[in-house]
This record gives C-alpha cells, structure tokens and sequence, in this order.
C-alpha cells in the first residue's frame, strides 16, 4: 500500500467529523432564526366610514305681517326665540305663511296675522301644531289652540284708565268707523270711563259728559285721523285713546303739539314714549308662554283666554297709585264679574 492511499481512511474520518460539526453549529438554540417572509402583499390602509349627517332641528315660526305692530312683533320674536332654543328648536318669523318655504319638521306654527284657512292647512299638515292669537271666535281643532283676546276688556280698561286720569276728566278715544266689533268697542270705552266716575262732569268749560269718542274712516290716512281728533277736541281733550291703526307718525307729532297724552292697545312708536300714559292690551305672551308645553308635546285642541296688562307704563304721565288703582279691576274684568258691555 502506497502512502497516498494509507492516509485516505484518516481524511475520510476528518471530513465527516467537520460536517458533525458545521451541523452541531447550525442547530444552535442561542441562535436567532430570521422567519419566513410571506410573499402575499399587505392590505392598504382602510378608510373610515363617512359620519352620519345630523339631522336638521325642528321649527317654530311665528307669523306676523305688516299688520302687527313693530314692538308686539319684537316681544313675541324675543319669548318665542327663547323657548325655541331651550327645546332646541330653530326659529324664525315670516310675514305669511308660505308653504313653498316649509323646512323638513315643523312643530309649531304661531298665528298673530290673520289666518287664511286653518282648516285647510291644519289638515294638509297633521304633524305640525298652530295657535293663532284673536278675537275672532275661532274654534280649536285636533292640532290647532286659540289663544282668546277680549278687546272690549282691554277697550273697557282703557276707558277707566283715560278718564281716571285725564285733568278734570277730559277723556276721549278714537276707533276704526265700520270696523265689525266697532260700535261694542265704543260702548266697552264709555262705560269703562263710568264706571269710574259715574256721570263725569267737567269743572270747566266746555260742560259735556266725559268720556267722549270719535270714529275715523277705514284706511285713514295721518289727516284723517287728525280730523277726526280735532272734531273730538272741540272738548279739550286731555287723554286720548288710540288703537294701532292711529299711531301713525305724522299723526303723533300732531298730537304731540298738542301736549295729548296716549293711551293705546299697542305698544309706542319709537319717538313717542314722551307722549305715552300706559299701552292696555291681552297679555297674550303669559298666554302663550302657559300654552307652549303642549304644543311642543303635540297636544292641540285648546282655548286659552288672554288676561289683561297694563305695560310701557310712563311714571311721568302716570303715578304709581292710579296705575295700581286701574290694575286692581282687572280680575273682576277677566272673571266677568264686571261686564264691559254692560252699562254701570
């Protein structure tokens, strides 16, 4: 045997041991192994779900055109807007009620206009409640209160008022000639005067029974009813009662001159407060305001009957005690102990 083949069985061992070795290392558990690498592809990021819109409140309107006085539109806007946004309700004021407009949800609909057909619009909107503010006798419906003024109280108080404070009883009152309810007003403002002092006869001259009245055309412009006070002052007029309609610019200043002082169912004129006395009306808000928690809850059918109040009252044309003196009537006035129709 050759040397080259003697040491061929010792390589052999030798390369066998290297390879028991090199596996040993490979099998190493203090040896981090990298892990398999997937070779499907990762989800992109994925998007959001878009938000949910939030639905648009519900409304409240309240209808007051041109022939409802600035200040009374302003004070029920003002309740009106307050308790909307405590039931988070939007609200809005219109001059009609114009369904072309209707937002998505309208909860209450708050008459001080005159309606069109409450009928008609009660029934093509069940789910909406209407209240209408009038004198008129309107009768409820399933989703539709009244809220009930008594004008020939408020025309009765304003007599009382005018004459138990005008100088030596020289009372008077205007009102709209040919008006439905015209010649019942007159007569509320004559024995509302009387009541207070009976036959109120003048110390001076001219000598006529106080209060005295005077009725202007429909429509009358300032110099109409400048005419028509003028015909009545023949008297010396000294307190004088005027409706909304009356309180016209021109004709104020006129009065104004005249050092005449006013008492009226609406609220002043922005400029007339210096000739102010009391503004006598329905206080239709604290009727409204009572009626508000069934509307909202889509209770309708109700009648409400107004009080009275005496506000804008001016101290300087009024003392505190005659102005509680006239008060103190009010509640046998909207009781019906005292009727205004009815001669004392």
């Amino acid at each position: 045997m050759t040397s080259k083949n003697a040491l061929r069985p010792f390589l052999q061992i030798a390369l066998f041991l290297l390879l028991v070795i090199l596996a040993a290392c490979s099998a190493d558990p203090g040896v981090t192994q990298a892990p398999p690498v997937d070779p499907s592809p990762s989800p992109g990021p994925t998007l959001a779900d878009p938000p949910t819109p939030t639905p648009a409140p519900a409304s409240v309107w309240l209808i007051a055109g041109p022939d409802v006085a600035v200040r009374l539109r302003e004070d029920y806007s003002n309740v009106l807007a307050n308790q909307a946004a405590q039931d988070n309700l939007a609200f809005e004021v219109k001059d009609s009620f114009r369904q072309s407009d209707l937002p998505a949800d309208l909860k209450v609909a708050l008459f001080l206009s005159p309606l069109d057909d409450i009928s008609t619009l009660t029934a093509n909107l069940p789910n909406t409640q209407f209240a209408a503010v009038t004198a008129s006798d309107l009768q409820p419906a399933a989703n539709f209160s009244v809220i009930r003024t008594a004008d020939n109280q408020v025309a009765f108080l304003a007599g009382y008022l005018a004459t138990l404070n005008a100088p030596d009883f020289r009372s008077g009152a205007l009102f709209v000639d040919g008006a439905a309810n015209s010649a019942q007003l007159q007569d509320s403002f004559l024995n509302g005067g009387r009541y207070f002092c009976g036959r109120c006869a003048p110390v001076f001259a001219p000598i006529v029974l106080f209060p005295q009245v005077g009725v202007v055309p429909a429509n009358a412009d300032a110099a109409g009813w400048q005419a028509a006070f003028d015909a009545l002052n023949q008297n010396n007029i000294e307190m004088l009662y005027l409706p909304t309609e009356g309180l016209l610019p021109d004709f104020l200043a006129y009065l104004a001159g005249k050092n005449v002082k006013i008492i009226s169912n609406a609220p002043p004129p922005a400029g007339s407060e210096g000739l102010w006395v009391a503004t006598v009306q329905s206080d239709t808000l604290a009727a409204i305001q009572a009626l508000w928690p069934d509307l909202i809850a889509g209770t309708g059918g109700k009648t409400i009957q107004a009080g009275l109040a005496l506000t804008n009252v001016n101290s300087a044309n009024l003392s505190l005690g005659r102005q509680q003196l006239a008060e103190k009537i009010i509640p046998d006035l909207t009781s019906s102990i005292i009727s205004p129709l009815s001669v004392p």
